[in-house]
């Protein structure tokens, strides 16, 4: 299957060991002075690994791998005791891995092993880029041509962003395609102010599955109040829309959904609660 998974450049790589420390699910080791990636069904590709590489010789790629298995992967780190445990699967959860967190509970209830407590609001996932943070504005304050950006958080895109990161608690969600900021004239400062961000490709992105676990934690976990679908009116944007509402679905609180559809001229063709 085609899906993310770490690249280990061994140019760069000084040997220092420092990313196998970071890496409960023990998919890298040092061999022959090197960082290996020696296991692709315990890579859940997530990235966290790759802050802690003072050389940046690692980074996320997609391509054919092996699936991810996390019995397999729970099969390695339960030996290493209950510190990694709860440090996986506080990973899991921060990144909203619903799917495979949920796997690993039930593991663990199987083999009758005490589940830790991982449900800290502990936002660092290891890789700086997509450190979730509290954008404050100040609206009196515009920039020199008249204009105050209105995003509120960061980061935005859709396999970045955590469902634990406070800004999204109890907040109005905007999940715009990619190309919806680059066709309007006025996203931000229209349709932008108020709410928090997730952007998203339904057509090119991969591993959509994280996107909709991703989905029912923001409505069950961070407990959004609205969701506010905004798509190109090309056929594949509709894969947005079917994504929010699947999450609604699947989630235990109902929240309700605003559909509002753009034209390639960057003017509203539709806008109505679905």
């Amino acid at each position: 299957m085609e899906r993310q998974i770490i690249r280990i450049d061994e140019e760069k790589c000084d040997g220092c060991g420092i990313c196998t420390e970071g890496c409960p699910e023990g998919a890298l080791q040092m061999i022959d002075g090197k960082a290996r990636l020696i296991s692709e069904i315990t890579c859940d590709g997530l990235g966290a690994c790759i802050a802690d590489c003072p050389q940046g010789a690692i980074q996320i790629e997609v391509r054919e791998a092996a699936p991810y298995d996390e019995r397999k992967t729970l099969d390695n780190i339960i030996p290493k005791g209950p510190n990694t445990l709860k440090a996986h699967l506080k990973h899991l959860h921060s990144h909203g891995q619903t799917t495979y967190l949920n796997q690993a509970v039930a593991y663990l209830q199987e083999l009758h092993i005490s589940i830790p407590d991982y449900k800290e609001k502990a936002m660092d996932c290891g890789c700086h880029g997509s450190a979730p943070r509290t954008l404050h504005r100040e609206p009196e304050a515009p920039t020199r041509e008249g204009l105050t950006s209105q995003l509120g958080q960061w980061p935005v895109q859709m396999h970045l962003i955590s469902p634990m990161n406070p800004a999204f608690q109890k907040s109005d969600l905007l999940l715009a395609a990619d190309c919806c900021a680059f066709a309007m004239a006025d996203f931000n400062q229209k349709y932008l102010p108020g709410k928090t961000l997730a952007i998203a490709c339904p057509k090119l992105d991969q591993n959509q599955q994280v996107y909709m676990d991703k989905m029912v934690a923001l409505i069950d976990e961070a407990e959004v109040n609205t969701i506010t679908v905004m798509m190109m009116e090309v056929p594949c944007c509709g894969g947005l829309l079917r994504l929010a509402q699947g999450a609604v679905e699947r989630a235990q609180r109902k929240v309700p959904v605003k559909a509002i559809i753009v034209g390639v001229d960057g003017e509203i063709r539709k806008e109505a609660w679905v």
